[in-house]
């Protein structure tokens, strides 16, 4: 909000647009903006729980009208003839409600008649009635927690209110198609009267709800089979019995409203809920109705087959579930063009997961993997409303991925066919072969990308998702594990119903388990819709204990023997000819014993058909069925002691396991050709620093390769993937049969990897130097490569070891003891004469192409501005943490003085990165973790503080370092407050060790209004708690005059929440700034929400906008944001005009210029809108 665009007169703000958009339409209120929702509909109280009906909701005021309807008293003449405008039309069809009316007991008779009084309304008119009673209602209770325990069932209570409004439209729809009577009046008033009964209680309001639905969903069942059975006049003993057992169940449905109601006048509700949920006292009525709708459903069976299409939909309607609804998904969504939707969505995640599932989908043998979705376990979880975990555990090689695409396609299509429903379902697929699909953050990115684009609403995104991707393609990064956490607990509160599928746990490493087990647990326990997880692992002890006993259902794969039969069954008849003369016998002999066999190892099966299907004759296909290899171990022993070219093989093993990231054929091709030449050189043997003559190359090449000869090498051990282009093993077990068997040459492979990427960088720069310009570097780089020449630096190989080459160079210390040859031809590489002297030409020719590469986002894990002046090699081992690898040379004649570039020292570098121990042996060494440093930040404790590094925060609050002590006028709790990310353990150090919360500083107006600006509702939780001032005011800062005032211009209905209901002051004004925080909302970033909120649910008082009008020069909205904020707050504008009687003039004069530009004088003048739609 620094300023206006160049070239924009200051009196030309968005408020100028804004003020004069409203003076051309005073006195003509008809005429406001046809988008401009009603203020009610946009807050979060309101939002939160809607549905998308095609139905007008009432305006607030319009609402409270609703809800002082008219009153109950005197009884309604019901006769058979008196039906509304649809039965008008129907005069020879019976109007079976007055029939089951007749039937009533006098008591019941009068409650119905008091209800029908002045039941004169159009049956639209009765629906829109009832929707808004229902969602009034609803908001009565919307603080309470969203679960409910009721007789040993957990339901969720707004689920009712949802389904009590969908059937009511359900009933409308067949009203559009049918000319069958529409249900009584009867029916429309007496759910009026028990929609307002009291309710002292959420129990109570569920009791209502509850009744509700099931009369509505029986009602609806009654109105199909009249539509489709007794229309047009036909009368047979069948359509008799049907219309007797109708009028029973309208009956039934009449007694059981008028029982409910007097339940609740008693204060009964709750226990009439047990009965509804899981029978109790007045179960009699509810088992009634079951039996009744039983009855229906017989006499509707014997009136005979149906030929209209239409009826044939409705009757297969009533066997299909009511579908979670919700229309919150779409008025929260952000719309987006498809273009920008796409691009939003692939930066989240790119990760292709649609091409994961067509892989298990063509692999998947059709009609295998049923038994999964008939299982009782299975429908079950499936069925209910619950949330809960389904655990598919099977042992190693057993098919849990095709089972678990089995999952994906069956839930994929149910959402599909409800296309009218927002539901939200995500999937993923863990892999050994990919080191990104094992950890959390990645795994969770791809749950938001697939959750965060509105279903059904191809260019809406949630507006939360949208925001934070916006923030962090600005910052350059990706999400956060704890933004994705908050995120996803965002999306499946917006979603009535989300189900998560995730594929291979038990191919992550212990700690992504942990995360991801936790996560999704709370998910569970904590969402406040339904939400559903399907988990498919092996059965480990660690997940079982992190997935929790409570809401866990476990299945095993031991019923997938059938699924084994039916594969080799496909697998022999596709087989053809090439069996010609092999016999039936034969052919059944092969199936049976490889069922027989596979012990559920779908894996084994299919490597044992893979030799099966070579062999020509009975006796060749005999003899290989009586000595196949027991388990899959002995498989792989057999496949891999086949092996010809074992060496090939062995590297190629070795690269795909420890690749930090898939390989394409293009490295793996190259890489499998090299090999180390470390044994003849001699580190006095140093790489001459002015030219290349003499040395010796670092690596050794062999003969060229192709794919398909790699591919014959590898056969069934590794594998390219046809879909992805990358090289990975083909199950799991592949990998570790590696491992377990191969010790010997398997162990040194993190070490031989690493050797030969920085080789690879020796030899590249050896041949090849920086150009004299940066930019003659950059044209280089857009050329195209010569793959032919494997040291060219813009080889695919080189750029992967340019990136990676320290990442592998870390997990190879951290997973083996001594690494002498590593550390050789590292130091080799970055300068023998030791990183205090001039580093090697390679080293530096390293760095400068580093630095470009960075520039253009091509090398990814590189901190190249804190390796600079790249002279010397100190800078990059303090910045990569490379000292546990150089131990012994890289402290030695250490200077702790010298600083890079951008004036950090070595301590200020580590602590920035993260490097606990490094940290702790720089401070051995007698490095000042108090010193004060010429830069952004000014310490290196300030350093880790911004990084979020809270192992190194601690480490320096433990030494003694200030928590309040204050540098370039920031305190350590406002930059921890300003981070990147939400992580909170830099924060909670800080507190702990004693920092003030309310400390102030010149640069922000403390903590709190920093974490509310930057919409981080958990930190706000977390400084409320430490006693933060939740009215502090700021001393020098023009913007936020308070945290309250920050939250509404971020538009955080969250944080806004949070601090009001800790004591925020919401009409408190202010002299500079905003001047409060309703002003503040107004030009915020969600101005409708929150100032609909503020003034509704907070109670601002708009008249302090003028009390302290806003001191705020300029508004400087970013350009993607312009149009639609613009829009926003002509919205917020006519709120304020329409719903709290604020003159326009009033409004004008708090903003930012003395007169309107003249652009905006005429009416009817075309440069109007085109100045509106441009504005900002």
């Amino acid at each position: 909000m620094a300023g206006s665009p160049q070239g924009e007169p200051a009196e030309g703000g968005c408020f100028a647009v804004l003020s004069s958009y409203l003076k051309k339409r005073k006195g003509k209120k008809q005429n406001a903006p046809q988008n401009a929702p009603s203020p009610i509909s946009k807050t979060k109280a309101l939002t939160a729980r809607s549905t998308d009906l095609s139905i007008p909701l009432s305006t607030y005021h319009e609402a409270n009208a609703a809800s002082r309807d008219e009153p109950v008293g005197g009884q309604t003449n019901l006769a058979p003839d008196n039906v509304d405008e649809h039965g008008k039309e129907n005069q020879g069809n019976p109007d079976l409600w007055s029939q089951a009316y007749q039937k009533l007991d006098d008591k019941t008779k009068n409650w119905i008649g008091d209800a029908c009084k002045n039941a004169n309304d159009s049956g639209e008119q009765r629906t829109q009635d009832l929707v808004t009673l229902v969602r009034q209602r609803e908001e009565e209770y919307k603080r309470e927690t969203p679960k409910l325990k009721v007789g040993g069932y957990e339901i969720i209570w707004r689920d009712y209110a949802d389904r009590v409004v969908m059937w009511v439209m359900m009933l409308g729809d067949i009203l559009s198609v049918g000319s069958a009577p529409a249900p009584s009046p009867v029916l429309w008033s007496a759910l009026k009267v028990l929609l307002k009964a009291n309710a002292s209680q959420c129990e109570d309001l569920a009791a209502i709800f509850g009744c509700a639905e099931e009369v509505l969903r029986l009602t609806r069942h009654g109105k199909v089979y009249e539509d489709v059975y007794l229309h047009g006049g036909s009368c047979n003993t069948a359509t008799q019995n049907l219309q007797g057992a109708l009028v029973e169940l309208y009956k039934s449905l009449m007694e059981l409203l008028a029982h409910a109601f007097t339940r609740l006048n008693e204060g009964q509700g709750k226990q009439f809920l047990r009965a509804l949920v899981s029978g109790g006292q007045g179960a009699k009525l509810v088992s009634q109705l079951t039996e009744q709708e039983r009855k229906v459903s017989i006499a509707a069976d014997a009136c005979g087959a149906v030929a209209s299409h239409e009826h044939q939909r409705l009757l297969k309607s009533l066997d299909e579930p009511l579908r979670n609804v919700g229309d919150t998904v779409k008025r929260l969504g952000e719309k987006i063009d498809e273009s920008a939707m796409i691009q939003a969505l692939d930066y989240i995640s790119n990760i292709p997961i649609g091409e994961h599932q067509q892989e298990k989908r063509d692999s998947r043998t059709p009609t295998t993997c049923e038994w999964l979705l008939k299982h009782h376990k299975f429908l079950e979880w499936e069925g209910s409303d619950c949330s809960s975990t389904l655990w598919l555990q099977g042992n190693v090689g057993a098919g849990k991925s095709f089972l678990t695409s089995k999952v994906i396609d069956h839930l994929s299509a149910a959402c599909q066919q409800q296309t009218e429903y927002d539901e939200g379902f995500a999937y993923f697929y863990c892999s050994r072969s990919d080191p990104v699909r094992q950890e959390t953050k990645y795994i969770l990115r791809s749950y938001i990308s697939q959750l965060a684009r509105v279903p059904n609403h191809s260019t809406m995104m949630e507006k939360n998702i949208y925001n934070l991707y916006l923030k962090a393609k600005q910052e350059q990064r990706g999400f956060s594990t704890a933004e994705c956490e908050t995120a996803l607990t965002g999306l499946v509160n917006l979603y009535r119903r989300t189900t998560f599928v995730l594929d291979a746990l038990d191919e992550c490493e212990r700690e992504s388990r942990e995360a991801l087990a936790r996560i999704l647990r709370n998910l569970v326990d904590m969402g406040e819709g339904t939400v559903k997880v399907f988990i498919a692992s092996r059965k480990e002890d660690d997940i079982e204990e992190y997935l929790g006993s409570q809401k866990l259902v476990a299945i095993s794969t031991a019923d997938n023997k059938s699924d084994i039969e039916k594969y080799i069954d496909s697998e022999v008849s596709k087989v053809g000819g090439a069996w010609r003369s092999v016999s039936a016998e034969v052919k059944k002999q092969v199936k049976r014993t490889i069922g027989e066999k596979s012990d559920g190892m779908f894996r084994w099966a299919y490597l044992q058909w893979q030799q099966l299907k070579k062999l020509r004759t009975n006796e060749t296909i005999r003899e290989r069925l009586g000595k196949l290899p027991k388990g899959l171990t002995e498989a792989y022993d057999e496949i891999y002691s086949q092996a010809e070219e074992k060496i090939v093989l062995q590297q190629a093993v070795k690269w795909v396991l420890c690749a930090v990231r898939p390989l394409k054929s293009e490295i793996l091709l190259a890489a499998v050709r090299l090999g180390s030449n470390l044994e003849s050189l001699a580190l006095s043997d140093s790489i001459d620093e002015s030219t290349s003559e003499g040395n010796l190359p670092s690596l050794t090449l062999t003969d060229p390769i192709d794919e398909p000869t790699l591919e014959s090498i590898c056969s069934h051990l590794v594998v390219l993937d046809s879909r992805l282009k990358v090289w990975r093993f083909p199950h799991a077990s592949v990998a570790e049969y590696f491992e377990d068997q191969h010790k010997s040459w398997i162990g040194r492979a993190p070490e031989d990897v690493a050797i030969l990427l920085v080789s690879c960088l020796i030899d590249c720069y050896s041949e090849w130097a920086p150009h004299k310009s940066a930019d003659e570097t950059r044209e280089f780089l857009k050329k195209t490569p010569d793959l032919d020449n494997h040291l060219d630096p813009r080889h695919p190989l080189q750029e992967y070891a340019s990136s990676y080459w320290t990442r592998h160079a870390q997990i190879t210390v951290n997973q083996c003891q001594e690494v002498p040859g590593l550390a050789e031809i590292v130091k080799r590489f970055l300068g023998t004469r030791g990183p205090q002297q001039i580093s090697s030409r390679q080293y530096q020719a390293w760095c400068q192409l580093l630095r470009i590469r960075s520039e253009q986002l091509l090398a990814p894990y590189s901190p190249p501005q804190d390796v600079q002046p790249s002279e010397k090699s100190i800078f990059g081992i303090c910045a990569y943490g490379l000292h546990r690898l150089l131990e012994g040379w890289w402290d030695k004649d250490i200077d702790l003085l010298q600083v890079n570039s951008r004036g950090l020292d070595l301590l200020a570098i580590a602590a920035r990165y993260g490097h606990e121990e490094l940290c702790s042996e720089l401070i051995t060494h007698g490095g000042d973790i108090h010193k004060e440093l010429d830069t952004e930040l000014g310490s290196a404790f300030m350093e880790a503080v911004d990084e979020s590094q809270t192992q190194v925060v601690k480490l320096f609050l433990k030494g003694g370092v200030d928590p309040n002590l204050l540098r370039q006028d920031s305190s350590p709790l406002c930059v921890a407050a300003r981070t990147q990310n939400d992580d909170l353990g830099a924060v909670t150090a800080l507190l702990e060790a004693g920092a003030d919360p309310n400390i102030k500083c010149p640069c922000c107006g403390g903590a709190l209004t920093t974490a509310a600006s930057l919409e981080k509702h958990e930190m706000v939780k977390l400084l409320l708690e430490h006693e933060a001032d939740v009215n502090g005011l700021a001393d020098r800062y023009d913007q936020f005059d308070s945290p309250l005032v920050a939250a509404a211009w971020r538009g955080s209905l969250q944080c806004a929440e949070i601090l009001l209901n800790n004591g925020a002051k919401v009409n408190e004004y202010f002299c500079g700034g905003y001047g409060s925080a309703l002003a503040a909302a107004i030009f915020g970033w969600r101005p409708v929400e929150m100032v609909t909120y503020l003034i509704e649910e907070a109670g601002a008082d708009p008249t302090v906008l003028f009390s302290s009008p806003p001191c705020i020069s300029e508004i400087d909205d970013e350009d993607w944001a312009k149009e639609e904020l613009t829009s926003e707050r002509v919205q917020a504008a006519w709120y304020l005009i329409d719903e709290c009687n604020i003159e326009e003039s009033a409004l004008r004069s708090i903003g930012f210029e003395t007169e309107e530009p003249n652009d905006f004088d005429s009416e009817d003048d075309n440069e109007d809108d085109s100045e509106y739609n441009h504005g900002g």
